[in-house]
């Protein structure tokens, strides 16, 4: 089930997106991109929904949702009053929204999804939201058939004060890895949040699954989307057998 592979989401809902490196240069790629196909925008997986925060701002109209309600409510605390925005609470893989049909949709998040026929059941449920040659993006990792399963030496991530009084920190547990057998990449962290010089610690632990090319190409097919441009980064440089990241820009049939 997804809700067993998404670590410890809940407790990060109240810092979310509030550390980190400046992501604008990300939000202006999927404004530019978006702004290729219409104004109606779906964003699935959308965490806080910044991101579509973002885009609404910018005059489109957006509908985001999250499988984890506590994001969804921090989001609606933090962009409520934003128009032309819903944030849902919604499983992509079960989902029915009365919005108008979504121009344009994207995910980045998709190795969550622990198997391909969620993969499809998460295709069928976006296509019924959009019409014929709507643009639907997939970012995502490429299994690769030659890799080896690896240990990832354990690592700190410190993200310094994240609210007043607040700062926060994670470490990659030495149990961090890559299961070629399996196509897995698991993630097992420690997260801390210092307040009021008091610490407290959560485990945040999910894997990401892996998919070959060939499967994700049948569940476009299947679940009546056609792929139109397969790239190898976000300057739209072609992808070609061998590289690890693709971008599937695909329009539903």
């Amino acid at each position: 089930m997804l809700e067993n592979n998404i670590g410890n989401y809940a407790k990060h809902a109240f810092m979310w997106d509030l550390y980190g490196p400046d992501n604008t240069e990300e939000l202006e790629y999927w404004r530019k991109y978006a702004g290729q196909f219409g104004k109606n925008i779906l964003i699935p997986m959308c965490a806080v929904g910044t991101k579509g925060a973002y885009l609404a701002e910018r005059g489109f109209n957006v509908t985001a949702f999250d499988i984890t309600p506590e994001m969804i409510a921090e989001g609606q605390r933090r962009y409520g009053n934003i128009e032309n925005l819903k944030l849902l609470h919604g499983d992509i893989r079960d989902f029915t929204f009365d919005i108008p049909p979504a121009d344009f949709c994207y995910c980045v998040d998709l190795g969550h999804i622990q198997t391909i026929e969620d993969i499809k059941k998460s295709f069928i449920c976006i296509n019924r939201h959009m019409r014929k040659g709507d643009g639907f993006i997939v970012e995502t990792g490429l299994r690769n058939p030659d890799a080896k399963s690896e240990n990832y030496p354990p690592k700190k991530f410190d993200f310094g004060e994240v609210l007043p009084g607040i700062k926060v920190w994670k470490i990659n547990t030495d149990e961090c890895r890559y299961e070629a057998e399996s196509g897995r990449f698991y993630i097992i962290q420690e997260v801390y949040i210092e307040k009021n010089v008091e610490i407290e610690m959560f485990d945040h632990a999910f894997y990401l699954q892996g998919y070959y090319r060939e499967e994700w190409i049948e569940a476009f097919n299947e679940c009546g989307f056609e792929i139109i441009h397969e790239y190898k980064n976000r300057e739209k440089e072609l992808w070609q057998e061998g590289d690890g990241f693709w971008i599937v820009e695909a329009i539903k049939k």
